[in-house]
């Protein structure tokens, strides 16, 4: 029993949530927590006749299943994550199931138990209210960018305060107003008082909305910060909505700013410097506490890299000095002779409805991933404001077409014949036509492209001129995306800009999802700094694992040449 308490206070050290506690704290925890193993695969049989107990991931992964009104919920759950307990946290009972990903060992605590430890434990306490917050917004915003192995570990928005200084003003053009409506009652004049008095109330409604506006962007910004990335949303109601982030990995430094007031208030800014430019968390409580959890998590993030690293040295050196016994190479078997049936069956199934229907798919797309290379053309909406006015004269010109021939077959009109009525149609059709797939062209032709190592920029004119933009990835320095208007929020295009110099920049327009444009190029700028990297390890692994092995050598040689001693 006292090896399975060390064990489990071990497991509790290397949680986030059971941070800050001490030695006796923690035995505490574990006086009431007990081991709980799931193979891969298995399902967590939970309790019917009481509450769920609470459960915390101290190693591996499981998936939460539940039903939404929109359907099946999966979210994945990794170490240092929790569950269970709901009456305690959310007042009822949850009906959920929990399927191991990996091996899994979870430590379980009753409800009953936990209550008490809770209460004992403030340390703890906040740890929980913290992740429950985390976890709540994380659930009801969906931030579907998020990674599915990625943790979130701070979600704020600006201090409250910051919010009620930026009320003053809407609120001195609120107290204008009702003055305004006051000082309306005692004038005599019936028409000059219900002027002045809907003066006041047009200024007093003017104030309401200003402060509405402010309210409303203050509740849409987020700053958010995983074991991945810093990121600042930033959206303004049915106009803007945008996203920047760094990798922590990239980034090099952080620092803090505050005014006067905000030094009062408790709130200032964070500003994180990466490679491909800044991240600024603006008007934020605690700065220097989310400045120092962002340097302990990229500490992490390059620690963890390093180790992957330093693993990768150690076992490309281990295969240098004691190579792995060479097999023989077989002797390639004869290749098979083509079987007719398996030539003709992929040719008979291109030629079925599955691909007549993906190549008409392919021809509307407006984002394809081929070959590791991923293209990008601008919205669906932009391909109906080009192909409007012609597919509306086509159709005219059809309903034209049909009509006169109705009208010939009736007898009413004489001088055109059916046959003379459906080529004079086709004629007219052939113009309309023709403008129709020349904007289809025109708009096909437009493409945004990422490559291994850089972004592409294509625009073409059919039958015309052709103009291609690139830049390498690594001379990127930074990405923002925007959504304006109405329109943009609504069906959710917008533009990513790219900033590659002091003079040079890229925008690609009226793309759809313009935020998971910004997200392939972030990745792909990221696999390209980090295969160059490797790459010049590898060569530096590759000197030093000769040396190594030649000195294996020598040394192996002079052991073997000295006399045996006597």
């Amino acid at each position: 029993m006292a090896e399975e308490t060390e064990q489990i206070i071990a497991l509790l050290k290397g949680l986030r949530l059971f941070e800050g506690l001490d030695e006796a704290q923690l035995a505490q925890v574990a006086e009431v927590a007990t081991l709980v193993s799931l193979p891969e695969g298995q399902e967590l049989a939970l309790p019917e006749d009481r509450d769920v107990p609470f459960y915390v991931v101290a190693e591996g992964k499981v998936s939460q299943t539940w039903m939404h009104r929109t359907g099946e919920q999966v979210l994945l759950l990794k170490k240092g994550d929790f569950f269970g307990a709901d009456v305690l946290f959310l007042g009822s009972e949850r009906i959920y199931s929990i399927h191991a990903r990996t091996p899994v060992t979870l430590l379980a605590v009753e409800a009953d138990q936990l209550r008490p430890l809770v209460k004992s434990l403030p340390f703890f306490q906040i740890s929980l209210k913290k992740a429950l917050t985390i976890y709540s917004q994380v659930r009801l915003k969906a931030f579907a960018w998020l990674d599915e192995e990625e943790t979130v570990y701070l979600i704020v928005r600006k201090h409250i305060d910051f919010l009620l200084v930026s009320l003053i003003w809407p609120l001195v053009l609120l107290t204008l107003g009702l003055v305004v409506v006051l000082f309306s009652v005692p004038i005599a004049v019936y028409s000059i008082q219900v002027v002045v008095r809907w003066l006041g109330f047009l200024i007093s409604l003017a104030a309401f909305l200003w402060g509405g506006w402010f309210y409303f962007d203050w509740r849409n910004d987020y700053y958010i910060v995983t074991d991945q990335r810093v990121v600042w949303m930033e959206r303004v109601l049915a106009i803007y909505d945008s996203r920047q982030e760094a990798p922590l990995v990239a980034v090099k430094s952080e620092e803090t700013h505050s005014t006067f007031l905000g030094r009062l208030l408790g709130y200032g800014d964070v500003v994180v410097n990466a490679f491909m430019g800044q991240v600024v968390f603006r008007h934020i409580g605690e700065p220097n506490v989310v400045k120092e959890l962002i340097d302990e998590l990229r500490r992490r993030a390059l620690n963890q890299q390093s180790s992957t690293d330093t693993r990768m040295m150690e076992g490309f050196i281990r295969r240098k000095i004691d190579p792995p016994p060479a097999t023989e190479a077989s002797a390639p078997a004869p290749a098979a002779a083509p079987d007719a049936r398996a030539s003709i069956l992929p040719r008979f199934l291109r030629l079925g409805s599955g691909g007549t229907r993906q190549r008409l798919v392919d021809l509307f797309r407006f984002r394809l991933e081929e070959g590791g290379v991923i293209t990008y053309r601008k919205h669906i909406l932009v391909l109906l404001a080009k192909i409007g006015l012609p597919t509306l004269t086509c159709l005219a010109v059809i309903g034209l077409a049909i009509w006169l021939v109705w009208q010939s077959a009736a007898g009413a009109a004489t001088f055109l014949n059916p046959i003379t009525t459906i080529l004079l149609g086709f004629l007219l059709l052939l113009p309309p036509s023709l403008w129709w797939l020349y904007q289809y062209v025109d708009w096909r032709n437009d493409i945004y492209r990422i490559t291994a190592d850089q972004i592409i920029d294509s625009e073409r004119k059919p039958l015309g001129d052709e103009l291609t933009k690139s830049a390498p990835l690594e001379s990127i320095l930074s990405l923002d995306y925007e959504r304006k208007g109405f329109l943009g929020v609504l069906f959710n295009f917008g533009s990513v800009l790219i900033n590659v110099g002091t003079e040079v920049r890229l925008s690609w327009d009226n793309i759809r999802d313009p935020a998971r444009a910004q997200r392939d190029i972030y990745r792909a700028m990221y696999a390209f700094r980090r295969k160059k990297q490797l790459n010049e390890s590898t060569q530096e692994w590759e000197r030093v694992s000769d040396w190594l092995a030649a000195y294996h050598r020598q040394a192996e040689d002079l052991r073997r040449s000295r006399p045996p001693s006597e």
